[in-house]
């Protein structure tokens, strides 16, 4: 077989990394589950490959992977030495002349939040994000021609010298490689030696971040970086908060939308927050979140906006700043269900428990306090839904002392929010490298206490009252789901002793409801790109 001259430096991430998710970044978290679900079209359905240009190039790429285009470029590489491609063209690209390939990853081995969690519930333990990174490695170019492997992005933490030397990985790079990147892409250019494991210690000043060339997955857009919040659970809230200047910002959205995505995805933490003074208080700037907000949707071409991350006290502490950009956003909805838009956006409860907002996340509830936290949830929420906003919030059992009382204060503040419109995500504890709780240790089902138990499966039982209150109303497919569902059910659990077939059981109760989640998903209308 003849060999190819290939580029001199390749970018690449997972199948499921370089997929749109159907342009629906909310469903970007079925790539959390076991990837042996045995439904015949999932990958299809759910996070097929992105499509490329003529010349096998990507169309769109995770942000990320943009932003280290854009450094190495910014650096000095000649633009024709570096191409963004999809792992199933990588033969295109690698040949005698590549010399190394960069490798993004938002979770390679599966122990973030959501794939610790769910990857255990079904079909083994091995979530798609950890399966798909895996295959990348079985693409023969990589034995073939022998190039340098660089990893990075938010999960390269988990990858170690020991799954570093059975993969063939050089370096890894842990943190904001904006600067660091493009200085380790010149010595493995050059043939030099490599550092196995690069922890990058200081964030990038703003004029040290570069602006992207290429559209990203998404449409995403950073509009600020880091939190400050300092909670100890989590990584991006250790890092300096930097907001980007609005004129840098509309220049990424204008590049997103001249290469074919007019939905913006605003990349940030925390939506509510730009433009606050870094003072300790934590009080929004609505007129800097309204008129980031306003410019942003003043950019021809741009048909969507979609926040990533917002939180709650913020809107508490100025309704009317939410009530001014959702009068804006209304008509720049990503979703629409029954004819009406939809204002989606992810944000964090993760407990109930003042004595744990206290332990751990005491910035979490600023400008208010730990004590107020619970109130703070039920009226931001409140707030929130009256202004349209529906949303997914993630909660965590499991985190270092909690007690039975812990979790019995955040189960009843389910039972609070339950007309509430928001979506729950129960999670389990997870000791992230970057954050704070890093050496404490991980639960498991088997481990969790009939009251966390309790909790999760609450979460659950919520989310399928909310999706048959205010969703579920197709009745088709109903003896197809109930086959799929009660298959599962009867020949994967039907004979175990765990807390997990305990949670299976109850949950399985709600067939009835889980028949209809396919044509739900069919039937919200995403604004086309």
């Amino acid at each position: 077989m003849a060999k190819i001259r290939g580029k001199k430096i390749v970018l690449t991430s997972s199948e499921v990394e370089m997929s749109d998710f159907n342009d629906n970044p909310f469903v970007a978290f079925s790539a959390s589950f076991s990837h042996r679900i045995p439904i015949w079209s999932w990958k299809s359905f759910f996070y097929p490959t992105t499509a490329v240009h003529e010349d096998y190039t990507a169309k769109l790429a995770p942000y990320g992977l943009r932003k280290i285009e854009a450094a190495l470029i910014k650096y000095g590489f000649d633009p024709n030495d570096i191409v963004v491609t999809t792992p199933a063209h990588l033969k295109k690209f690698v040949g005698l002349e590549t010399r190394v390939i960069g490798i993004s990853s938002m979770d390679p081995l599966g122990l973030a939040y959501v794939s610790f969690t769910y990857s255990s519930l079904a079909f083994g333990s091995m979530s798609s994000t950890q399966y798909y990174f895996l295959k990348i490695f079985k693409n023969k170019c990589f034995k073939k021609y022998k190039p340098k492997v660089i990893l990075g992005g938010p999960g390269a933490w988990q990858v170690g010298k020991k799954a570093m030397k059975k993969l063939g990985i050089d370096c890894v790079v842990i943190g904001e490689g904006d600067v660091i990147a493009p200085k380790l892409f010149e010595k493995a250019v050059k043939g030099e030696q490599l550092p196995p494991i690069v922890q990058v210690r200081k964030s990038p000043k703003i004029e040290e971040i570069p602006m992207i060339r290429n559209s990203a997955i998404h449409g995403s857009v950073e509009i600020s970086r880091g939190c400050g919040r300092n909670c100890q659970f989590c990584t991006p809230t250790m890092r300096k908060k930097r907001d980007l200047p609005i004129d840098r910002v509309k220049k990424e959205v204008e590049i997103n939308v001249r290469n074919g995505t007019g939905l913006i995805t605003l990349a940030t933490e925390d939506l509510f927050l730009y433009g606050c003074k870094m003072d300790g208080k934590f009080i929004p700037n609505g007129l800097a979140v309204h008129k980031l907000i306003k410019e942003i949707t003043s950019v021809p071409g741009v048909k969507g906006v979609q926040p990533a991350h917002i939180s709650l006290a913020p809107a508490v502490a100025d309704p009317e700043m939410v009530s001014e950009i959702s009068h804006i956003m209304q008509d720049y909805c990503r979703f629409h269900y029954g004819g009406k838009g939809i204002i989606a956006a992810e944000t964090g409860i993760e407990t109930a428990s003042p004595r744990l907002i206290e332990k751990y996340m005491r910035g979490k509830p600023l400008p208010f306090t730990p004590k107020e936290w619970p109130e703070v949830v039920t009226q931001g929420i409140g707030i929130l839904n009256d202004n349209n906003w529906n949303l997914v919030a993630t909660l965590i059992t499991g985190l270092p002392g909690e007690t039975d009382e812990d979790c019995i204060k955040s189960i009843e503040l389910v039972d609070e929010m339950f007309n509430y419109k928001v979506f729950l995500v129960p999670l389990l504890f997870a000791n992230l490298h970057e954050c704070m709780l890093r050496k404490e240790r991980r639960p498991n089902f088997d481990e969790m206490s009939d009251i966390q138990m309790e909790f999760f499966t609450r979460c659950w039982e919520y989310n399928f009252h909310i999706m048959k209150k205010e969703w579920l109303k197709s009745k088709s497919l109903e003896l197809l789901t109930r086959f799929v569902f009660g298959g599962i059910y009867l020949f994967k659990y039907r004979w175990g002793n765990s807390n997990l077939d305990k949670f299976r059981k109850r949950i399985m109760s709600d067939v009835a409801l889980l028949r209809d989640i396919p044509s739900f998903i069919r039937s919200i209308n995403i604004r086309q790109s």
